[in-house]
């Protein structure tokens, strides 16, 4: 059977995953396009359903090739897809995911608080960069939705990979792990000598690092840049401190 009317609950059910509230009320977030789909299935994502458009040509060896794990698969017209996808240029299949138990707890190494980080893809180009580097736990405070359409897309399917911890207790659960905090006022990064096990703090594109959490870092680095410019990107900012703190740490080789 494939789902031709975009009056069709299903249909209705994945339009309202794309605001906060319909994820929050389903429990479950969109990764869309083939890659996305085919790193979810290998990762252990809860994938519950596959939809694709009858037009993608890749949905048979898809379907054939990748652990489907249970998940249901739905065929769709090309005209219900393009009204469900988010892409310019749909690849024709996405997959709906459950949003996992995303209750602070412990680090297990190295980690990053992003507090206020409040553009998604920003956010998104942080997951991805933090999965490439070894930061396996992430801290989101006052933050974006990691779970929002354009931040799983900006991931490339780091999101997969890590573990979010988001809501009451961030900074409790991070224990007495030292804070590393981003800031223009600090210490050159590339003089700094990070302990062994630490948590950096990036803070929101437009104000920095809270004033509450601040007050909580021990340590304060920055990027030195010459006089005519400002500042960095957040996702870029975070991807140079990410890389050259593990370097110091002796986990990534250059």
């Amino acid at each position: 059977m494939v789902i031709t009317s975009r009056q069709n609950p299903l249909v209705k059910d994945i339009l309202a995953l794309k605001e906060k509230k319909g994820r929050r009320a389903q429990g479950l977030y969109i990764a869309e396009g083939l890659k996305p789909v085919r790193e979810a299935l290998a990762s252990g994502a809860a994938v519950k359903k596959i939809i694709y458009s009858q037009e993608f040509s890749g949905a048979e060896e898809l379907l054939r090739t990748q652990p489907i794990s249970g998940a249901e698969t739905v065929a769709v017209s090309a005209g219900v897809f393009e009204k469900l996808s988010e892409e310019a240029s749909p690849q024709g299949v996405l997959a709906l995911v459950s949003i996992p138990d995303c209750t602070p707890v412990q680090p297990q190494g190295s980690c990053l608080l992003l507090d206020g980080v409040s553009d998604p893809g920003n956010l998104g180009t942080i997951i991805r960069t933090a999965n490439a580097a070894g930061y396996c736990d992430i801290y989101l405070r006052n933050c974006a939705d990691p779970f929002a359409p354009k931040c799983v897309r900006a991931t490339m399917s780091g999101i997969f990979f890590v573990r979010l911890h988001i809501g009451e207790g961030v900074l409790q659960a991070l224990g007495d792990t030292p804070l590393v905090c981003a800031d223009m006022g600090g210490e050159n990064v590339f003089l700094f000598s990070p302990p062994q096990k630490f948590c950096l703090v990036i803070g929101s594109e437009a104000n920095g690092v809270s004033v509450e959490v601040r007050a909580l870092c021990k340590y304060t680095v920055k990027i030195p840049m010459r006089h005519t410019c400002e500042s960095l990107n957040a996702g870029v900012s975070a991807g140079i401190l990410m890389y050259e703190l593990q370097k110091k740490a002796g986990r990534v080789r250059v």
